[in-house]
């Protein structure tokens, strides 16, 4: 079986955003948990970091792709996956793998040969992945980017309150007063609960602070109830931290003891992204943009070259091994 190296560049065409999960007791970094990682080290000694692009990021995109076009296809022939199939392909999950038994590696076997899918991107605890993804790593080392912006409020587009009824335009004016309120009330929790922390670390008096914390937490809930049900509706300020537009990232996968369905599968996942060149969060504020190049490669030969994005087809081209 031979292995397969596939050499690629993400350019970022705008800027990308990526937002990991924190650690159970952990505390996210200073970028908003946007990934850090060490990459080299400068003449003293000192950790060098970057900001990059995970390569679950990347192998979800491709598992996601190809899955999505397997359970379409079943669906348009009235064979609809099952839900346990669903959660095997697409995530990967397999709850009977993680009950402590031995492995039937002629089982085993056997469902590796019956799903292309889950024989490539590996299912469960007992069913490794052949393909491996690099994370996709910054030419010259870069800190992710602060955006900001804002999510505007009805008020703030001339008129729009003189279209909707007299009472909606009471409750928006009563809902905007009792927010201002609201906000006043937080700053002031915000402050007492920092002065009770540093009045209790001097070993100092805090009831009378705590019961005037209290007295400011039921004006909170006071005003967020006469707010109602539209307390998600007001203005807001959002911030997100994303990798520069215009930079490249370099990665690989590898397929090992590659089959003949495998590339494929690859080639479906890598026309998907061409045609919805989309990775990252905050795609609506105009993050996640991407274009690249993906060289296929076996025992050193290029076999074929992939260039994405653009939202249009891909465009291959394939080299003679002879």
């Amino acid at each position: 079986m031979k292995t397969i190296v596939i050499k690629a560049t993400i350019h970022t065409e705008s800027p990308l955003s990526i937002a990991m999960p924190v650690a159970e007791g952990g505390l996210a970094n200073r970028y908003k948990n946007f990934p850090l990682m060490t990459n080299g080290v400068d003449a003293d000694g000192n950790k060098l970091q970057t900001a990059y692009l995970p390569s679950t990021t990347i192998r979800g995109f491709l598992r996601r792709a190809i899955v999505v076009n397997a359970m379409q296809t079943a669906a348009d022939t009235g064979k609809h996956y099952t839900l346990q199939q669903a959660y095997a392909d697409l995530i990967g999950q397999d709850s009977a793998s993680e009950e402590k038994q031995e492995v039937d590696l002629l089982k085993l076997k056997a469902d590796r040969d019956a799903n292309a899918i889950i024989d490539l991107f590996g299912c469960g605890m007992s069913m490794k992945s052949r393909l491996l993804v690099s994370h996709f790593v910054p030419a010259h080392n870069i800190l992710p980017e602060a955006f900001t912006g804002v999510r505007k409020d009805l008020d703030d587009t001339d008129g729009v309150l003189d279209l909707v009824s007299a009472a909606d335009q009471k409750t928006f004016l009563g809902r905007t007063a009792a927010n201002s309120e609201r906000a006043q009330a937080a700053s002031v929790v915000k402050d007492l609960d920092r002065k009770i922390k540093a009045a209790a670390k001097k070993g100092e008096e805090t009831a009378d602070l705590a019961q005037a914390l209290l007295q400011a937490q039921k004006l909170v809930e006071k005003f967020e109830a006469e707010m109602g049900d539209m307390q998600n509706s007001t203005r807001t300020l959002v911030g997100y931290f994303a990798l520069p537009a215009g930079i490249d990232l370099l990665g690989r996968l590898v397929i090992e003891g590659a089959r003949d369905r495998d590339l494929p599968m690859i080639d479906l996942a890598l026309k998907a992204l061409s045609m919805r060149p989309i990775l990252g969060a905050q795609v609506a504020r105009g993050c996640g943009e991407i274009s690249g190049t993906f060289d296929v490669m076996s025992d050193g030969t290029l076999l074929k070259k992939y260039t994405v994005g653009g939202w249009e087809p891909a465009k291959i081209s394939e080299f003679s091994t002879s």
